[in-house]
């Protein structure tokens, strides 16, 4: 219990998390073990040496490498693919994937950064000739007995804090990435279709997986349901082996299930040996990820004029805060 409560500085930052994720592929890939590779890893990462000394120390001991993963930040849908990949013995080839995620995530954030910085130094200048506005015009409009111009800026300020509230709410439930928030995210606008887009390449790239590993329906869902709880695997798996047991059929359960996409059902539909419908489900799992990667990159770019958009008409609002009450003493004359 000593380790539950793990501070912030105990757990890995998107980069780090990407580091030791390629980390440990190469090493892998160059024949040490796992425990090994974390052993060797406080001598290859000074700025973490403590922590992964500590990692190493509890590995030891008998922890396991997945519940490590957890106190270090990762998902509990990441740490579900792990653990998955442990059992099956491609450990590599998963790490790689998961790699290859984070390093996507890691460009677009540098991106989005990027394209917020211009748009963040408006809005300071904007909150600043604000101050200056509301200082000048309360004291030269002090008798005036016109609000509009007030109500103007208070509908724009609980606009921009509305706005803000959701996107700190959107990276908390990214942070997570367990059923749940999922299954929040999805119903959000302009970002759910990349989610469930995100989630049937997981779900996709995973099937594959188990389908190269000898796995019929049943299993796989038996599998899953094994996990982490509360992981998007865990959680799926649970609820599809329970509607099989009820004997609904596969095309029911798809269609029934939003995170599960339509195009799987054809690839499973097809007949083919398990190893076949494998490959197609990794294929599938390709352009399922080629597609990910262009609506983020959209997304990402449509996020400056969004911005701009939002502080023209804070600016519009600064003027009309101005002008509202000029105009209503010109009336009174």
């Amino acid at each position: 219990m000593k380790y539950i409560g793990n501070s912030k500085k105990d757990k890995l930052n998107g980069e780090e998390q990407l580091a030791f994720l390629d980390y440990l592929k190469h090493s892998l890939d160059n024949g040490f073990s796992l425990l090994n590779s974390i052993e060797l890893m406080p001598a290859l990462w000074p700025k973490r040496r403590q922590l992964m000394e500590r990692m190493a120390s509890r590995m030891k001991e008998g922890a396991s490498f997945s519940t490590e993963l957890l106190k270090l930040g990762f998902s509990k849908t990441t740490v579900t693919q792990v653990n998955l990949a442990l059992q099956q013995g491609n450990l590599v080839e998963c790490l790689q994937h998961l790699a290859t995620l984070n390093r996507l995530k890691q460009e677009q954030m540098k991106k989005m950064r990027a394209e917020l910085s211009y748009p963040l130094v408006l809005a300071i200048m904007m909150v600043i000739l604000l101050v200056f506005m509301q200082s000048f015009i309360s004291t030269q409009f002090s008798d005036s007995s016109d609000h509009s111009g007030d109500m103007v800026m208070i509908g724009l300020i609980i606009i921009v804090l509305l706005g803000l509230y959701f996107f700190a709410k959107i990276v908390t439930l990214l942070n997570k990435q367990d059923y749940s928030s999922m299954k929040k995210l999805s119903k959000y606008p302009l970002i759910g279709q990349v989610v469930m887009l995100y989630i049937h390449y997981l779900l996709v790239y995973d099937i594959g997986l188990l389908l190269a590993s000898g796995f019929s329906l049943q299993r796989m869902c038996e599998y899953a349901a094994d996990q982490e709880k509360g992981s998007l695997q865990q959680a799926l798996g649970q609820k599809i082996g329970h509607d099989l047991a009820e004997g609904k059929n596969l095309e029911e359960i798809i269609n029934a299930e939003d995170f599960l996409p339509n195009s799987l059902l054809v690839l499973l539909q097809t007949g083919s040996e398990r190893k076949s419908l494998s490959k197609r489900c990794l294929l599938l799992g390709r352009s399922l990820f080629l597609d990910l990667t262009e609506k983020i990159e959209k997304l990402v770019v449509n996020v400056q004029p969004a911005c701009f958009i939002l502080i023209g008409l804070c600016i519009i609002g600064m003027y009309l805060k101005l002008l509202l009450p000029m105009y209503s003493m010109m009336q009174g004359l």
